[in-house]
C-alpha cells in the first residue's frame, strides 16, 4: 500500500514538472512572435508627417519629353521712323504772317500749305526781276529767276510773278513730303515700357476702358495737348536757313514689340512675326524683326523688336498683338496645374503607391498651358492638379530626389 502511495506521487511530481516546461515554451515562443513582427507598409505610409507626404487618389499625368514649338504673344503699336524725316527750312529772313499748321504730329500731304512768310530781301528780288523784265538782258533775268528760285520760290510762283506783275508780299511754303510734321523745337513720342510690357498689362487697360476714369486722366491729357501744341507764333521772325518744322514721312513706319528678358533669349534678328492690330483683328500680316534692342525704361528691362513697315495703312500709335514661334529642343514638359510655386522655388507631387512626395524640380520655360522640366523626371507618374493637394495653412518640405539634375543636352 505504501510502495503504490510512492509510485502515485512519483507519477505526479513529473506530469507537474512537464506540464510546468511546456508552458514556458510556449510562453517563450509567443513572446519571439511579438519580437520579429513586421509593421504593415500600408501603416508606414499613414504615419509619416503630413507636410512631407499626402495619402490620396488622384489624377496623375506623365511628363512628355521632347522638341516643342510653342508661340509667344507680344504686344506693341506703330511708330515713326525718326531717320525717315525731312525739314522744312526758311530760305530767308522774314515774319511768319500766317500758319496753317494747327498742332504738333498734324498730318499733312506733299503740296499741301504750310505757313506763309513776309522777307524784305524776296519782295526786293521779285522787284528786281519786274524791272528786268523791261529789258533785254537774258542774262540778268536768268540770273534775278535763280536768285528767287534760291530764296524759297518755286518756278510756279516765279511765272505767275512775271505773268501778273504784282509782287507777292506773303510768299506761301509748302510740304515736300507727306508725312506727320512736328515743330522743330518738338521730339518724336517713343513709345513706354508701361504700355508694352506684356499682354496681360494691355489686356487690364481694355478691360478698364469702360470704366470710370482715375483722377490722373485728365492730368495726362492735358499734358499731351500741351505737348502737342505749337511753340511757333505768328509775327514771329526766323532767320535763314532756321529749320521751323521736321515732316516724318508715313511711308516709312515702325513697328515695336516688346519682348520680355526671358523670352528675348529665344527671338532675334530675322525671326518671322504675324501680328494684326486690335482695331482689325482678323487680318493678319507676316513680317520679318529687322532690329533687336535692349531697353531700360521706367525702371523695367525688357527688349524692343523692331519691324520695318513700308507702305502701310497703319496710323501712328496704332495697338498690334504679335505672336512669335519659339522652339525648345530638350526638357520634359508637365501641364501647368501639375507645377506648384513656393515662391523661391517649383515643386511637384510624385506618386508611390497611393502616396504623393513633394520633390523639387528646376523650371525652364512656362507657357500658357505648359511648363519645361529641367530635372530628370522620366516615367514618374505625377500628379495632374498638385495645387489641390496642398491646403492654404501648410507647409511644405519637399526633400529632393539625387542624382535627378537633367543636363542641357538631353
Amino acid at each position: 500500500m505504501k510502495r503504490n502511495s510512492l509510485i502515485n506521487l512519483y507519477s505526479l511530481g513529473l506530469f507537474l514538472l512537464t506540464l510546468g516546461c511546456s508552458s514556458a515554451q510556449r510562453e517563450t515562443g509567443h513572446a519571439a512572435s511579438h519580437g520579429h513582427s513586421q509593421i504593415d507598409s500600408g501603416i508606414r505610409e499613414l504615419t509619416r508627417p503630413t507636410n512631407q507626404a499626402i495619402v490620396t487618389h488622384a489624377a496623375t499625368v506623365e511628363a512628355e519629353a521632347g522638341m516643342k514649338v510653342f508661340p509667344v504673344h507680344i504686344t506693341g503699336r506703330v511708330n515713326y521712323d525718326s531717320k525717315n524725316n525731312t525739314a522744312v527750312s526758311s530760305r530767308v529772313a522774314g515774319r511768319l504772317e500766317h500758319i496753317y499748321v494747327k498742332y504738333n504730329f498734324q498730318p499733312v500731304k506733299k503740296g499741301q500749305l504750310l505757313f506763309e512768310i513776309y522777307s524784305p530781301e524776296l519782295v526786293a528780288a521779285q522787284r528786281e526781276l519786274l524791272l528786268l523784265q523791261k529789258s533785254e538782258e537774258q542774262k540778268l533775268q536768268s540770273s534775278a529767276i535763280q536768285k528767287l528760285q534760291y530764296l524759297g520760290m518755286t518756278f510756279g510762283q516765279i511765272q505767275q510773278l512775271i505773268k501778273s506783275k504784282q509782287v507777292a508780299y506773303r510768299v506761301p511754303i509748302y510740304s515736300p513730303a507727306s508725312g506727320y510734321i512736328v515743330e522743330k523745337n518738338g521730339t518724336v513720342p517713343i513709345t513706354n515700357a508701361g504700355s508694352l510690357t506684356s499682354v496681360t498689362k494691355e489686356e487690364s487697360a481694355m478691360a478698364n476702358m469702360g470704366s470710370t476714369p482715375t483722377p490722373s486722366a485728365p492730368t495726362n491729357t492735358g499734358q499731351q495737348q500741351a505737348s502737342n501744341s505749337l511753340l511757333m507764333r505768328e509775327g514771329q521772325y526766323v532767320t535763314a536757313g532756321q529749320a521751323i518744322f521736321t515732316i516724318y514721312k508715313n511711308n516709312e513706319l515702325l513697328a515695336e514689340f516688346a519682348i520680355p528678358p526671358f523670352w528675348a533669349l529665344k527671338v532675334n534678328k530675322g525671326k518671322k512675326i504675324l501680328f494684326k492690330s486690335i482695331d482689325n483683328p482678323d487680318l493678319l500680316y507676316q513680317a520679318t524683326i529687322g532690329l533687336i534692342q535692349p531697353t531700360f525704361n521706367n525702371g523695367e528691362n525688357f527688349t524692343v523688336a523692331r519691324i520695318y513697315l513700308k507702305n502701310s495703312k497703319f496710323p501712328v500709335g496704332q495697338l498690334l498683338t504679335g505672336t512669335i514661334a519659339v522652339t525648345e529642343n530638350h526638357g520634359y514638359w508637365l501641364p501647368k496645374t501639375a507645377v506648384v510655386s513656393l515662391g523661391n522655388k517649383s515643386i511637384i507631387f510624385k506618386q508611390e503607391a497611393n502616396t504623393f512626395l513633394p520633390v523639387p524640380v528646376e523650371v525652364g520655360v512656362r507657357t500658357e498651358e505648359k511648363v519645361q522640366i529641367l530635372t530628370h523626371i522620366a516615367s514618374w507618374q505625377i500628379a495632374k492638379h498638385g495645387a489641390y493637394l496642398v491646403d492654404s495653412e501648410d507647409f511644405i518640405i519637399a526633400n529632393k530626389t539625387p542624382g535627378n539634375e537633367l543636363s542641357k543636352g538631353e
